[in-house]
Protein backbone atom coordinates (compact mmCIF):
# COMPACT_ATOMS: atom_id res chain seq x y z
CA UNK A 1 0.00 0.00 0.00
CA UNK A 2 1.40 3.24 -1.16
CA UNK A 3 2.15 5.79 1.90
CA UNK A 4 3.50 9.56 1.86
CA UNK A 5 6.70 10.52 3.29
CA UNK A 6 5.01 10.35 6.80
CA UNK A 7 3.87 7.37 6.67
CA UNK A 8 -0.12 7.67 5.91
CA UNK A 9 -1.63 5.59 3.58
CA UNK A 10 -2.60 7.34 0.36
CA UNK A 11 -5.81 5.73 0.31
CA UNK A 12 -6.55 7.30 3.77
CA UNK A 13 -5.49 10.73 3.10
CA UNK A 14 -8.03 10.46 -0.13
CA UNK A 15 -10.50 9.66 1.46
CA UNK A 16 -10.14 12.12 4.50
CA UNK A 17 -10.13 14.08 1.61
CA UNK A 18 -13.34 12.87 0.36
CA UNK A 19 -15.18 13.93 4.26
CA UNK A 20 -13.68 17.20 3.69
CA UNK A 21 -14.78 17.54 0.51
CA UNK A 22 -18.45 16.73 1.36
CA UNK A 23 -18.70 18.59 4.03
CA UNK A 24 -19.41 15.90 6.69
CA UNK A 25 -19.50 16.30 10.11
CA UNK A 26 -16.45 16.73 11.90
CA UNK A 27 -14.03 16.27 9.04
CA UNK A 28 -12.31 19.53 9.35
CA UNK A 29 -10.85 18.38 12.54
CA UNK A 30 -9.68 15.33 11.55
CA UNK A 31 -8.40 15.72 7.74
CA UNK A 32 -4.74 15.93 7.88
CA UNK A 33 -3.67 18.96 5.61
CA UNK A 34 -1.67 16.77 3.25
CA UNK A 35 -5.45 15.34 2.69
CA UNK A 36 -5.68 18.20 0.08
CA UNK A 37 -2.80 17.40 -2.22
CA UNK A 38 -3.47 14.01 -2.32
CA UNK A 39 -7.35 14.38 -3.15
CA UNK A 40 -6.41 16.44 -6.23
CA UNK A 41 -3.99 14.56 -7.91
CA UNK A 42 -6.29 11.30 -7.53
CA UNK A 43 -9.07 13.20 -8.96
CA UNK A 44 -6.98 14.08 -11.75
CA UNK A 45 -6.16 10.71 -12.53
CA UNK A 46 -9.85 9.47 -12.06
CA UNK A 47 -10.54 11.90 -14.70
CA UNK A 48 -8.65 10.56 -17.19
CA UNK A 49 -9.43 6.69 -15.73
CA UNK A 50 -13.41 7.39 -16.44
CA UNK A 51 -12.51 9.22 -19.71
CA UNK A 52 -10.88 5.59 -20.49
CA UNK A 53 -13.63 3.67 -18.78
CA UNK A 54 -16.80 5.91 -19.48
CA UNK A 55 -19.17 2.81 -17.50
CA UNK A 56 -16.95 3.51 -14.21
CA UNK A 57 -18.02 5.32 -11.61
CA UNK A 58 -16.76 8.37 -9.50
CA UNK A 59 -14.32 7.64 -7.05
CA UNK A 60 -15.23 9.96 -4.29
CA UNK A 61 -18.73 9.71 -4.91
CA UNK A 62 -18.53 6.12 -4.45
CA UNK A 63 -16.30 6.91 -0.96
CA UNK A 64 -18.77 9.14 -0.08
CA UNK A 65 -22.36 7.19 -0.14
CA UNK A 66 -20.02 4.17 1.16
CA UNK A 67 -19.47 6.06 4.38
CA UNK A 68 -22.66 7.83 4.67
CA UNK A 69 -24.50 4.53 4.07
CA UNK A 70 -22.61 2.65 7.07
CA UNK A 71 -23.28 5.91 8.98
CA UNK A 72 -27.12 5.12 8.42
CA UNK A 73 -27.14 1.40 9.12
CA UNK A 74 -25.13 2.39 12.36
CA UNK A 75 -27.79 4.78 13.52
CA UNK A 76 -30.97 2.75 12.59
CA UNK A 77 -29.48 -0.19 14.84
CA UNK A 78 -29.19 1.89 18.33
CA UNK A 79 -26.13 0.28 19.36
CA UNK A 80 -24.35 2.00 22.16
CA UNK A 81 -21.16 0.22 21.53
CA UNK A 82 -19.22 0.43 18.55
CA UNK A 83 -16.19 -0.78 17.67
CA UNK A 84 -14.61 0.70 14.42
CA UNK A 85 -11.60 -1.21 13.21
CA UNK A 86 -9.28 0.43 10.50
CA UNK A 87 -10.99 4.05 10.93
CA UNK A 88 -8.37 6.01 9.68
CA UNK A 89 -9.63 9.63 10.13
CA UNK A 90 -13.00 9.05 9.62
CA UNK A 91 -14.99 11.65 11.78
CA UNK A 92 -17.29 8.92 12.78
CA UNK A 93 -16.40 8.41 16.09
CA UNK A 94 -16.21 11.98 17.04
CA UNK A 95 -19.76 12.57 15.66
CA UNK A 96 -21.40 9.32 17.62
CA UNK A 97 -19.72 9.48 20.46
CA UNK A 98 -20.90 13.12 21.32
CA UNK A 99 -23.72 11.32 22.75
CA UNK A 100 -22.47 10.31 26.14
CA UNK A 101 -24.21 7.05 26.25
CA UNK A 102 -22.39 5.66 23.39
CA UNK A 103 -19.07 4.11 23.64
CA UNK A 104 -17.03 4.38 20.75
CA UNK A 105 -13.77 2.97 20.22
CA UNK A 106 -11.62 3.35 16.92
CA UNK A 107 -9.07 0.78 16.53
CA UNK A 108 -6.52 0.56 13.78
CA UNK A 109 -2.49 0.31 13.41
CA UNK A 110 -0.24 2.21 15.77
CA UNK A 111 1.30 4.22 13.66
CA UNK A 112 -2.17 5.38 11.84
CA UNK A 113 -4.15 5.95 15.63
CA UNK A 114 -0.75 8.41 16.39
CA UNK A 115 -1.62 10.31 13.69
CA UNK A 116 -4.82 10.47 14.38
CA UNK A 117 -3.94 11.60 17.89
CA UNK A 118 -1.87 14.18 16.44
CA UNK A 119 -4.44 15.26 14.44
CA UNK A 120 -7.20 15.69 17.25
CA UNK A 121 -4.63 17.54 19.17
CA UNK A 122 -4.43 20.11 16.94
CA UNK A 123 -7.99 21.82 17.66
CA UNK A 124 -9.68 22.50 20.57
CA UNK A 125 -12.58 20.17 19.03
CA UNK A 126 -10.14 17.75 19.02
CA UNK A 127 -8.76 18.03 22.70
CA UNK A 128 -12.71 18.07 23.88
CA UNK A 129 -13.22 14.69 22.35
CA UNK A 130 -9.58 12.66 23.31
CA UNK A 131 -11.00 14.17 26.82
CA UNK A 132 -14.26 12.30 26.42
CA UNK A 133 -14.64 9.08 28.51
CA UNK A 134 -16.68 7.13 25.71
CA UNK A 135 -14.18 7.83 23.29
CA UNK A 136 -11.07 5.55 22.50
CA UNK A 137 -8.59 5.42 20.51
CA UNK A 138 -6.83 1.55 20.77
CA UNK A 139 -3.58 0.75 18.73
CA UNK A 140 -4.57 -3.07 17.35
CA UNK A 141 -4.48 -5.31 13.94
CA UNK A 142 -7.51 -6.86 13.51
CA UNK A 143 -5.66 -9.42 12.12
CA UNK A 144 -4.32 -10.49 15.72
CA UNK A 145 -7.04 -8.92 18.07
CA UNK A 146 -8.84 -10.97 20.10
CA UNK A 147 -12.48 -10.22 19.73
CA UNK A 148 -13.91 -11.86 23.23
CA UNK A 149 -11.28 -9.80 25.73
CA UNK A 150 -13.12 -6.61 24.61
CA UNK A 151 -16.56 -8.07 24.85
CA UNK A 152 -19.48 -6.35 26.35
CA UNK A 153 -23.04 -7.45 27.52
CA UNK A 154 -24.20 -4.45 25.46
CA UNK A 155 -24.76 -4.73 22.12
CA UNK A 156 -22.59 -4.01 19.91
CA UNK A 157 -21.81 -2.28 16.14
CA UNK A 158 -18.62 -3.63 14.73
CA UNK A 159 -17.60 -1.60 11.82
CA UNK A 160 -14.59 -2.56 9.31
CA UNK A 161 -14.95 -0.09 6.12
CA UNK A 162 -12.99 -0.05 3.45
CA UNK A 163 -10.79 -3.05 4.77
CA UNK A 164 -12.37 -6.76 3.58
CA UNK A 165 -11.35 -5.67 -0.08
CA UNK A 166 -7.60 -5.88 0.94
CA UNK A 167 -8.22 -9.71 1.80
CA UNK A 168 -8.44 -12.63 0.08
CA UNK A 169 -10.90 -15.57 1.27
CA UNK A 170 -8.56 -17.05 3.48
CA UNK A 171 -8.06 -14.60 5.42
CA UNK A 172 -11.70 -13.14 5.87
CA UNK A 173 -12.93 -16.16 7.31
CA UNK A 174 -11.21 -16.36 10.24
CA UNK A 175 -11.75 -12.57 10.95
CA UNK A 176 -15.42 -13.25 10.28
CA UNK A 177 -16.03 -15.87 12.11
CA UNK A 178 -14.29 -14.49 15.12
CA UNK A 179 -16.74 -11.72 14.58
CA UNK A 180 -19.41 -13.85 14.67
CA UNK A 181 -18.52 -15.12 18.23
CA UNK A 182 -17.71 -11.80 19.52
CA UNK A 183 -21.89 -10.34 18.93
CA UNK A 184 -23.18 -14.19 19.43
CA UNK A 185 -22.11 -13.18 23.53
CA UNK A 186 -23.44 -9.84 23.06
CA UNK A 187 -25.78 -9.42 20.19
CA UNK A 188 -25.46 -6.59 18.07
CA UNK A 189 -24.27 -6.26 14.47
CA UNK A 190 -21.48 -6.16 11.51
CA UNK A 191 -21.22 -3.31 8.78
CA UNK A 192 -19.17 -3.60 6.10
CA UNK A 193 -18.70 -3.21 2.28
CA UNK A 194 -17.44 -4.87 -0.37
CA UNK A 195 -17.60 -4.76 -4.31
CA UNK A 196 -17.06 -7.91 -6.01
CA UNK A 197 -15.80 -8.31 -9.14
CA UNK A 198 -19.45 -9.02 -10.61
CA UNK A 199 -20.48 -6.14 -9.61
CA UNK A 200 -17.73 -3.97 -11.27
CA UNK A 201 -18.53 -2.10 -14.61
CA UNK A 202 -16.76 -3.88 -17.26
CA UNK A 203 -13.70 -1.75 -18.53
CA UNK A 204 -13.99 -0.83 -22.24
CA UNK A 205 -11.55 -2.39 -24.81
CA UNK A 206 -9.01 -0.06 -24.55
CA UNK A 207 -9.26 -0.25 -20.57
CA UNK A 208 -8.72 -3.91 -20.96
CA UNK A 209 -5.66 -3.78 -22.79
CA UNK A 210 -3.75 -1.26 -20.76
CA UNK A 211 -4.89 -3.23 -17.55
CA UNK A 212 -3.81 -6.69 -19.21
CA UNK A 213 -0.39 -4.76 -19.76
CA UNK A 214 0.10 -3.41 -16.94
CA UNK A 215 -0.55 -6.60 -14.47
CA UNK A 216 1.19 -8.97 -17.48
CA UNK A 217 3.86 -6.93 -18.63
CA UNK A 218 4.60 -4.47 -15.49
CA UNK A 219 3.65 -7.10 -13.02
CA UNK A 220 1.21 -3.97 -10.91
CA UNK A 221 -1.21 -5.82 -9.53
CA UNK A 222 -2.89 -3.74 -6.88
CA UNK A 223 -4.04 -3.60 -3.43
CA UNK A 224 -7.58 -5.33 -3.56
CA UNK A 225 -7.70 -9.02 -3.48
CA UNK A 226 -10.22 -9.95 -5.91
CA UNK A 227 -11.25 -13.27 -6.26
CA UNK A 228 -14.75 -15.10 -8.80
CA UNK A 229 -17.33 -15.10 -5.60
CA UNK A 230 -20.06 -12.75 -6.31
CA UNK A 231 -22.78 -11.25 -4.19
CA UNK A 232 -24.60 -13.99 -3.01
CA UNK A 233 -21.51 -16.18 -2.32
CA UNK A 234 -19.65 -13.53 -0.05
CA UNK A 235 -23.09 -13.99 1.73
CA UNK A 236 -22.77 -17.43 2.48
CA UNK A 237 -19.51 -17.27 3.77
CA UNK A 238 -20.58 -15.16 6.30
CA UNK A 239 -23.40 -17.76 7.26
CA UNK A 240 -20.60 -20.36 7.09
CA UNK A 241 -18.84 -18.28 9.49
CA UNK A 242 -21.91 -17.92 12.18
CA UNK A 243 -24.03 -15.24 11.16
CA UNK A 244 -27.54 -16.27 10.86
CA UNK A 245 -28.72 -13.16 8.79
CA UNK A 246 -27.14 -11.50 6.85
CA UNK A 247 -28.24 -8.51 3.77
CA UNK A 248 -26.65 -6.52 1.27
CA UNK A 249 -27.30 -2.80 0.13
CA UNK A 250 -26.06 -1.64 -3.21
CA UNK A 251 -25.62 2.00 -2.19
CA UNK A 252 -27.27 3.70 -5.71
CA UNK A 253 -30.32 1.24 -4.99
CA UNK A 254 -30.69 2.83 -1.03
CA UNK A 255 -29.16 6.59 -1.87
CA UNK A 256 -32.86 8.13 -2.19
CA UNK A 257 -34.45 6.28 0.84
CA UNK A 258 -31.44 6.36 3.06
CA UNK A 259 -30.98 10.43 1.81
CA UNK A 260 -27.39 9.91 1.30
CA UNK A 261 -25.50 13.26 -0.03
CA UNK A 262 -25.57 13.45 -3.63
CA UNK A 263 -28.14 10.36 -4.03
CA UNK A 264 -28.80 11.84 -7.82
CA UNK A 265 -25.23 10.41 -8.33
CA UNK A 266 -25.26 6.74 -9.50
CA UNK A 267 -22.65 4.53 -7.19
CA UNK A 268 -22.20 0.79 -6.59
CA UNK A 269 -21.02 -0.52 -3.41
CA UNK A 270 -22.50 -3.19 -1.79
CA UNK A 271 -22.77 -2.33 2.25
CA UNK A 272 -23.31 -5.77 4.58
CA UNK A 273 -25.26 -6.28 7.29
CA UNK A 274 -25.13 -9.36 9.46
CA UNK A 275 -26.39 -10.56 13.02
CA UNK A 276 -27.43 -13.13 14.45
CA UNK A 277 -30.60 -14.84 15.21
CA UNK A 278 -33.26 -13.32 17.12
CA UNK A 279 -31.40 -9.85 17.31
CA UNK A 280 -32.99 -6.52 18.90
CA UNK A 281 -30.88 -4.81 16.83
CA UNK A 282 -32.57 -3.15 14.23
CA UNK A 283 -31.50 -2.81 10.40
CA UNK A 284 -32.82 -1.07 8.00
CA UNK A 285 -35.74 -1.54 6.07
CA UNK A 286 -36.61 -1.25 1.89
CA UNK A 287 -39.31 -2.00 -0.46
CA UNK A 288 -37.71 -4.71 -1.89
CA UNK A 289 -34.08 -5.91 0.20
CA UNK A 290 -31.29 -8.17 -1.48
CA UNK A 291 -31.27 -10.56 1.18
CA UNK A 292 -28.39 -12.79 0.24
Amino acid sequence: MDTNKEGVAVSALYTAGVWQWAGLTNAEWVTPASAAGVFGWVNAYMRFYRWLNPASYCLRHQLLHRHAAIDYVLTQAKCLHVLEVAAGFSPRGMTFSANPACHYTEMDLPSMVAHKRLQLQRSAAGETVLARPNFTLQAGDITTHDFSRDASHQPTAILTEGLMMYFSRSQQLPLWRAIAQRLAHSDGVYIFDYIPLSEEPRRSLLGRVLHHLRVHWFGIVGDFAYDDRDRQAIASDLRLCGFDEVRSYATGEVAQAWQLPAAEVATRTLIYVCRMKNSAVAIPALANPEAT
